[in-house]
C-alpha cells in the first residue's frame, strides 16, 4: 500500500508538472498582427532577429532585448547597447546574403521591403513594421515587442516615459498663448529640391506635440515644397538632420526662400537623425528637446513650471576609498526635466585642484548632468545662475563643493580603479563627442559652458601642489590618446582632424590623506602611470557607454563621423548612379562591408590623417594601390580613378581616391559584387 501510494503521489506530481509546463509555455506566447495584417504566433521569443527597420531595432535596445540581434543596418550603430552588432546593408539597400548568414528565426522589415523579403528569405518568418506609423502607432509597437521578447515591463516603462514627457510638453506649451505659436517645417534637401513631412506623418505630429504648427501641403511620408507654399507658410522655425548643414544652408541664402523668417531670425536647428526620423522609444525625448529650443524663453520663465523642483531618488555608487563617507548618484528634478549628479562626500574637508575652479578645500565633489531640453535655458541663465539653482535643490553650500556640469547622462558613469602597493588611484568619468569634439590648434573657439568629458580622480596619498597641477596634465595626455585611439573626430574639421578634446572638458583632483606627500604625478612617476591608465581606459568605456562608439567601429559608422553619409556618398560625374539606379548603390554598400575594402578605405582615413600632419609629401604611392584595387573588383586592368562620387568640399585626396577606386572598379565589373 505504502509502495502504491508513493508511486501514485510521485506520478501525480510529475503530471502536475507537466501540466504546468505546458500552461507556462502557452502563458508566454505572444500573438502580433503586424502592419501586413499577418498573425505571428511566438511561442518563445526570437533569439536571432535581423531587423531592417531601425525604429523596431531601437525599441529592442530600449527594453533590453538587444542581445536576440543578430543583424542590423548601419543606421543603428549610435546605441550603446547596439555597438558591434553585424551590419547586414541598410535600411533600403539590405544585403541580401548576409541576411541569410545570420540565419535569423524572425526577419524585420518595412513595407517597401516585405515583397523583396518573403522572395529572398522564403523560410523566414518576417514581420512588417510600418515605420513611418503613428506616434500612437508607434506606442502599440513597443508593446508588441516587450510581450514577444517577455520585456513587458521594460516596454511599459519606455511607453510610459514618452507618454509623461509628451504630457509634460503639452502642458507647459498649453500656457503659450495660441497667437504665439510658432510655425515649424521639417526641411529635406535633395536633388530634385526641398521636401516636408506631408501633414499626416508622424513628424508633423511631433511638431505638433512640441507646441509648433506644422505646415499642410498635403498627405504622404515627405511631400515637395514649392516656393509659393514656402511664402505663404513662410516658417518662423526650420530643423532638419544629417550631415549636409552646408548644402540646406545655401540652399536657404537663394532669393525667395531667404525671406522665411527663420532664415532671417538664424533659427535653424539641426538634430540627429535618429531622433528627428523615428516614431520609437526616443519620441517623448526628442519632442522635449525640439519644444525647449523652439519656446526658450517660455522654458526659462519659472512662472511656467509644470511640477515642483526637488530631488528625487538617489542610488550608491560602490568605492573603497577610506576617506570617503558616501558617494551617489542623485537624480532631481530641474526646469521640469530630470538632472543626475553624481556627488562624492569626504569625512573631512580635502584639498582640491580643479580647472572649474582652482585650488581649494571643499567638503564634496560631483558631477552634474544636465538633459537636452535644458540645454538653452542654461545657456541664456549663464553658468554661474546655472550652478545657484543645481546648489539650492540639492542642497548644497557653494563654499564647500566643487560639481561640474555635464551633457553626457551619469547613468552611463564610469568607475576605474587602480593600485600599487599602498598607493590607489580611482577616476570618475564621463563623456560624450558627438557635438563638441575639437582639435587643439586647429579649430575656433566662440562660446562657454561646462564640460563633456569630465573626469574626476581620487588619490589615496596626500599631493603636493605641484603633484595636483601636473596630474591635469597627465589626467589631459590619457584623455586625447584614448580619442585618437579610437579615432573620435573634429565636429568641425571632421575630415582632417581626429579630436583632442571636446572644447568644454572639466578635471578634479583630489588629494588623499595618506602619508608621505607625493611630489610627482608626471609620466615617469607611479602617481602618473595609475592616473594614464585609468583615464584611459574609463574615457574609452565610457564613449562606448554613451555614443555606442567601439575603438574599432564598422566603416559606415567612420564615413558618418568624417560627415559623409554613405547614402548621398555617390553622384560624381562618372557615376553610373542613374542607370545602374538602387543596385549600384546596394553594390557599392556591399564592398564597404567586405573586409578586404573595409581595410583599405580604413587605411585610407589612416594616411589622410597622416598626410594632413606632413608625415608623408607624397600621395603617388597611394594611387597605385587604388589602381590595383579598383582594377580587382573589375576583374581587369582600369586606366584612371573616375569620379564616382560626389565631389564634398574638403574632402582629402586620399579617402576620395580611395572611395572613388571602389566605385571605378564596380563601375567596370560586370554582374554582381561577390563577397
Amino acid at each position: 500500500m505504502k509502495r502504491f501510494l508513493g508511486t501514485w503521489l510521485t506520478n501525480t506530481l510529475l503530471l502536475g508538472l507537466f501540466i504546468l509546463f505546458l500552461t507556462a509555455g502557452r502563458l508566454a506566447a505572444a500573438t502580433v498582427i503586424d502592419d501586413a495584417g499577418q498573425q505571428l504566433e511566438f511561442a518563445a521569443p526570437p533569439i536571432r532577429v535581423v531587423s531592417l527597420v531601425p525604429a523596431a531595432t531601437e525599441v529592442m535596445e530600449a527594453i533590453g532585448a538587444a542581445d536576440s540581434l543578430a543583424g542590423l543596418t548601419y543606421h543603428d550603430t549610435h546605441l550603446a547597447g547596439l555597438a558591434g552588432k553585424p551590419v547586414v546593408g541598410g535600411a533600403f539597400t539590405p544585403q541580401w546574403d548576409l541576411i541569410a548568414e545570420a540565419k535569423p528565426d524572425l526577419l524585420i522589415v518595412a513595407p517597401r521591403l516585405a515583397a523583396e523579403a518573403k522572395a529572398k528569405m522564403a523560410r523566414t518568418p518576417i514581420m512588417v513594421w510600418n515605420d513611418g506609423a503613428s506616434l500612437k502607432e508607434a506606442d502599440l509597437k513597443i508593446g508588441w515587442l516587450g510581450e514577444m521578447f517577455h520585456k513587458s515591463a521594460a516596454a511599459e516603462k519606455v511607453r510610459m516615459d514618452n507618454r509623461e514627457l509628451l504630457a509634460l510638453i503639452a502642458r507647459k506649451t498649453a500656457q503659450i498663448p495660441k497667437e504665439k505659436h510658432l510655425r515649424v517645417m521639417r526641411l529635406l534637401q535633395t536633388e530634385t529640391g526641398p521636401l516636408t513631412p506631408g501633414e499626416d506623418s508622424f513628424q508633423s505630429e511631433m511638431i505638433a506635440a512640441a507646441g509648433g504648427i506644422a505646415p499642410k501641403m498635403g498627405p504622404g511620408a515627405f511631400v515637395p515644397v514649392h516656393l509659393d507654399a514656402w511664402k505663404r507658410f513662410d516658417p518662423q522655425v526650420i530643423y532638419a538632420c544629417g550631415p549636409d548643414q552646408t548644402e540646406l544652408m545655401n540652399f536657404l541664402a537663394q532669393p525667395g526662400w531667404n525671406e522665411a523668417e527663420a532664415v532671417r531670425t538664424k533659427r535653424v536647428y539641426f538634430f540627429p537623425c535618429a531622433l528627428t526620423c523615428r516614431a520609437a522609444a526616443h519620441t517623448g525625448y526628442f519632442t522635449a528637446w525640439f519644444s525647449s529650443m523652439i519656446y526658450g524663453n517660455h522654458f526659462a520663465d519659472r512662472t511656467s513650471l509644470a511640477l515642483p523642483e526637488k530631488i528625487l531618488a538617489e542610488r550608491p555608487v560602490e568605492m573603497s576609498i577610506p576617506y570617503v563617507k558616501k558617494a551617489r548618484i542623485v537624480e532631481s528634478r530641474i526646469f521640469d526635466f530630470i538632472h543626475r549628479t553624481l556627488l562624492v562626500d569626504f569625512k573631512t574637508p580635502r584639498l582640491i585642484i580643479a580647472t572649474s575652479g582652482g585650488q581649494k578645500q571643499v567638503s564634496t565633489v560631483g558631477n552634474s548632468f544636465s538633459p537636452p531640453p535644458t540645454w538653452g535655458i542654461y545657456h541664456a541663465l549663464g553658468y554661474a545662475r546655472s550652478q545657484q539653482d543645481l546648489f539650492k535643490v540639492l542642497r548644497l553650500d557653494p563654499k564647500k563643493a566643487e560639481i561640474l556640469g555635464t551633457g553626457a547622462d551619469l547613468n552611463n558613469l564610469v568607475v576605474k580603479s587602480a593600485g600599487f602597493k599602498d598607493l590607489t588611484v580611482t577616476a570618475l568619468i564621463t563623456a560624450g563627442v558627438t557635438d563638441n569634439a575639437l582639435r587643439a590648434g586647429k579649430d575656433s573657439g566662440a562660446y562657454y559652458e561646462p564640460g563633456t568629458i569630465n573626469i574626476i580622480v581620487l588619490v589615496s596619498h596626500a599631493l603636493s601642489p605641484r603633484a595636483a597641477a601636473r596630474a591635469i596634465i597627465t589626467v589631459t595626455e590619457a584623455k586625447t590618446a584614448a580619442l585618437w585611439d579610437m579615432d573620435v573626430r573634429s565636429v568641425q574639421s571632421a575630415l582632417k582632424n581626429p579630436a583632442t578634446g571636446t572644447g568644454t572638458d572639466d578635471v578634479i583632483v583630489v588629494s588623499g590623506n595618506l602619508r608621505p606627500e607625493l611630489i610627482s604625478s608626471g609620466g615617469h612617476s607611479k602617481l602618473g602611470q595609475l592616473i594614464a591608465e585609468t583615464v584611459y581606459a574609463g574615457v574609452q568605456e565610457a564613449l562606448v557607454q554613451q555614443n555606442g562608439k567601439l575603438p574599432v567601429r564598422n566603416v559606415f559608422e567612420r564615413l558618418d563621423e568624417r560627415g559623409l553619409s554613405v547614402y548621398g556618398l555617390l553622384g560624381g560625374p562618372d557615376c553610373p548612379c542613374q542607370s545602374g539606379g538602387s543596385d549600384f548603390q546596394t553594390d557599392f554598400e556591399r564592398l564597404l562591408l567586405t573586409p578586404r575594402y573595409r581595410a583599405f578605405i580604413e587605411a585610407a582615413f589612416s594616411l589622410s590623417d597622416a598626410a594632413e600632419m606632413g608625415q608623408f609629401s607624397d600621395p603617388a604611392p597611394f594611387g597605385a594601390w587604388a589602381l590595383e584595387v579598383a582594377g580587382e573588383i573589375a576583374g581587369r586592368p582600369v586606366e584612371r580613378i573616375e569620379n564616382i562620387i560626389n565631389n564634398r568640399p574638403g574632402l582629402p585626396e586620399i579617402p576620395a581616391t580611395a572611395l572613388n577606386a571602389l566605385g571605378t572598379g564596380l563601375k567596370h565589373r560586370p554582374g554582381k559584387v561577390e563577397k
